[in-house]
């Protein structure tokens, strides 16, 4: 979501449309506002203790942040047009705002709460009663809803009664010069990989995400191969606030991840280098040979789409909006299973056949070309009804 934001907001700067986004203050005190773009910024408020706040004591930070919101327009007499929240807890507040301030309210749910429960993963947490309640006030109340996907579209209506004429489908884009193929040799040796073919999962640790698939799917790869080294697996990501719940009794996700690598006896071949910035991330995805998404659920799959755009084929969970980037046997693999036997397969077909892989690759990046964030941009703008003028100004809720 966060890479979300910042790639719309530049962009619509770049159009000389300003935005302001409001997020919570985690550390110091006071107003701190930052410039992400030459017409936007990021407006932290101070509201509730310093430093990280658990997820679930968030939403009771919910009503003093809104007052915080309108106390800091106020003050500064700040106009806007329109109002755009993303997830749930902004909904929220969207709702109360677009009550006070009389504008149009935009909204972006990013994951869904009945969609995450319906195809949990065994272990995985719940989401709270409560957070459905309140998506389904903003499906019932916002006067746009945005889905990241048709699948998302889909769901809305399914699953929260949207009429499907409130629901506009606008996917993200990529950063197609920041995700691009690029030489990975000295990233190879910095890593002391040798000539061993490498697989990355990125995503956050939780069981949601699906990690705990690729390593399994690595122990049943490891023997049929033929390879003179085996593959390395990089896991990118940290525990997330879920996933440290969830595998508490084993000292969080990545140490069960871990504690699984030994038991299966591949613990040697996994890589686990933690959250990296998009410049690092690009870099490894072009350095393998596949990226693998086993998510349960995925509003639309963005590691997807950036592994596509650095000619990465990819073996995927067919979720979300996943089937619109990987276009199973043509730039990858979907699958509708978790079954980490038929990922071992999928990927050990990539990893023994170099001709499909380029083959797969090339494709994967003619698809990635669609998406790019000046066409999200082109479709956003259209559903906010006006035209990109500098007078167009939302404020958009983090």
């Amino acid at each position: 979501m966060n890479v979300y934001l910042r790639a719309v907001c530049e962009e619509l700067s770049r159009r000389g449309i300003p935005t302001e986004v409001f997020t919570r203050q985690s550390g110091g005190a006071g107003t701190d506002r930052v410039r992400l773009a030459d017409r936007s910024w990021v407006t932290r408020l101070a509201v509730g203790p310093g430093g990280e706040v658990d997820k679930v004591q968030l939403f009771d930070l919910m009503p003093d942040f809104t007052q915080a919101v309108l106390d800091e327009a106020r003050r500064r007499r700040a106009g806007y047009r329109l109002i755009h929240t993303h997830y749930w807890l902004s909904g929220w507040v969207g709702a109360r705002l677009r009550d006070d301030w009389k504008l149009p309210w935009f909204h972006t749910f990013h994951t869904l709460a009945r969609v995450k429960n319906e195809r949990a993963a065994e272990g995985a947490m719940v989401e709270p009663d409560h957070r459905i309640a309140v998506e389904q006030a903003i499906v019932r109340n916002a006067d746009r809803l945005i889905a990241s996907s048709l699948q998302e579209a889909d769901d809305l209506v399914r699953l929260y009664g949207a009429l499907r004429s409130q629901v506009s489908v606008v996917a993200p884009g990529v950063d197609l010069r920041l995700f691009a193929p690029r030489p990975t040799a000295a990233l190879r040796v910095r890593l002391g990989l040798g000539a061993a073919k490498v697989i990355v999962f990125a995503g956050r640790l939780e069981r949601l995400k699906g990690a705990e698939i690729v390593v399994q799917a690595l122990a049943l790869l490891s023997d049929h191969l033929g390879e003179p080294e085996p593959p390395v697996l990089i896991v990118i990501g940290d525990d997330s606030h879920n996933g440290a719940s969830e595998s508490r009794a084993s000292g969080g996700e990545r140490a069960r991840l871990l504690a699984l690598g030994r038991a299966l006896g591949v613990a040697q071949q996994v890589r686990f280098v933690g959250s990296v910035d998009q410049e690092a991330l690009a870099g490894y995805l072009s350095l393998a040979a596949v990226c693998v998404v086993p998510s349960y659920s995925e509003s639309f799959g963005l590691v997807a789409l950036e592994a596509a755009a650095c000619g990465t084929p990819v073996v995927a969970a067919r979720v979300g909006g996943i089937p619109a980037i990987v276009k199973d046997g043509l730039t990858g693999f979907t699958l509708r299973s978790h079954d980490p036997a038929q990922y071992a397969e999928r990927i050990g077909r990539l990893l023994a056949d170099d001709e499909l892989g380029r083959c797969f690759s090339r494709r994967s990046r003619l698809v990635a070309t669609q998406f790019s964030w000046q066409n999200t941009v082109d479709q956003l703008v259209a559903e906010y009804g006006a035209p990109p003028v500098p007078e167009l100004r939302p404020a958009v809720a983090g």
